[in-house]
């Protein structure tokens, strides 16, 4: 009886183990994926100066 406990403690033990190495590769995606989400925030945010200064030249000629 105690050698089938502490096997089951085991193979708890072991998906323990890898459920919280999936949960760190999960989060790590994440965090590049965000990194990656806040790069193309910033280059729109660029383009968005960029057109507002080309915007704004126009309606000087107007």
């Amino acid at each position: 009886m105690a050698e089938e406990e502490n096997k089951e403690e085991v193979d708890l033990g072991e998906k323990l183990e890898k459920l919280v190495e999936e949960i760190k590769e999960v989060m790590e995606r994440r965090k590049e994926r965000i990194a990656e989400l806040r790069a193309e925030i910033e280059r729109i945010e660029q383009d968005n100066v960029s057109l507002e200064n080309t915007i704004g030249e126009l309606l000087k000629g107007f």
